[in-house]
């Protein structure tokens, strides 16, 4: 009896330790925290770089020098090189400042390399504050005499849907030209402008088709615009399942637009289920997509916070808050 009792026992004691313990319920990803640490030895790579000693082996010494006697005499393209120089170390104790201003003054001369390494420098705030009147001025000095960086920066940052024409038809032929060797960015620009400025379905459908080029590179941006448009059927049939699954992956992206789409779609139960994990709460999206400066976003959680939506409690002092950072958002 006692055996039997002994082997009953061991056997619910198997059947209970056979039972799978009770899983935790699974983070969709697109709420998941974006991982640093790659981006973090990355940075410290670059800084290793920059922060590297000066390179004053003989050669470079002697070059250095060569390029200064060339400089002073007012060779353009010297000055240039010479800029590189001091703003690497090269033959000379590394001295930013140094370069820039023999930059300027190879690009006062009229050398247009010059000219477009100063435009995107004042453009992109490279070793100095950003001025994108004085970015504009130098870039398109340097564009007008056909240096390739200079004309892309043009069509980047200062020739856009509301350009005339001709500076439009500039921006895209660059925009194509750098989209066809391999520049995954100019993908989803040139998708919006062809879109902000398409006349009938034909174009639409191809700024659709620089959409979908940029989704299917990973592009956040690309992700979100494809996602739109399947939302309102735009250069693509309307499609609220296949939106959502953009929103989705735009999200996951950290897309700050594609989460708030994807929360928006949650919150209409538009779409069907979600494909690559559990939904989450729209309102943990809309949080996410508003601490990045979404303006769609914070619109909502003032909403939310005023009356009380989305399973949150009625709160003046959050909604005040969120207003306020939508008006700071909106502020020139």
């Amino acid at each position: 009896m006692k055996t039997m009792l002994f082997v009953l026992s061991l056997a619910l004691a198997q059947s209970v330790l056979a039972q799978p313990a009770e899983a935790q319920p699974r983070q969709h990803p697109a709420l998941a925290e974006f991982d640093m640490s790659g981006l973090d030895a990355m940075r410290a790579r670059v800084q290793a770089v920059i922060n590297r000693p000066a390179d004053l082996s003989p050669d470079k010494v002697a070059a250095f020098g060569k390029a200064r006697i060339a400089a002073e005499g007012g060779d353009v393209a010297a000055q240039l090189d010479l800029a590189q120089m001091l703003h690497d170390g090269e033959g000379t104790p590394r001295d930013v400042d140094a370069g820039l201003a023999w930059m300027q003054k190879s690009a006062e001369g009229g050398y247009g390399p010059a000219q477009a390494f100063l435009g995107v420098a004042y453009t992109l705030g490279q070793g100095m504050a950003i001025d994108r009147k004085l970015g504009e001025y130098w870039s398109r000095k340097g564009a007008a005499q056909g240096v390739e960086l200079a004309n892309f920066t043009v069509a980047m940052h200062f020739e856009n849907i509301h350009s005339s024409a001709a500076e439009q038809a500039h921006a895209l032929h660059w925009l194509k030209h750098y989209a066809e060797n391999g520049f995954i960015p100019a993908y989803n620009e040139i998708g919006y402008r062809l879109m902000m400025t398409a006349k009938d379905d034909a174009q639409r459908k191809e700024a659709f088709t620089w959409y979908m080029r940029a989704a299917k590179a990973l592009d956040p941006s690309g992700l979100n615009n494809v996602a739109y448009s399947y939302e309102v059927g735009q250069g693509v049939p309307q499609s609220d399942e296949a939106a959502l699954g953009w929103y989705e992956m735009a999200a996951i992206a950290k897309s700050p637009p594609g989460q708030t789409g994807f929360a928006r779609l949650l919150e209409q139960g538009r779409g069907g289920p979600t494909r690559q994990g559990p939904a989450p709460e729209p309102f943990s999206l809309y949080l996410l997509a508003a601490k990045q400066g979404d303006a769609e976003a914070m619109e909502r959680l003032v909403r939310v916070y005023d009356k009380g939506e989305l399973q949150q409690a009625a709160d003046p002092a959050q909604a005040a808050l969120w207003r306020e950072k939508l008006r700071l958002a909106k502020t020139p």
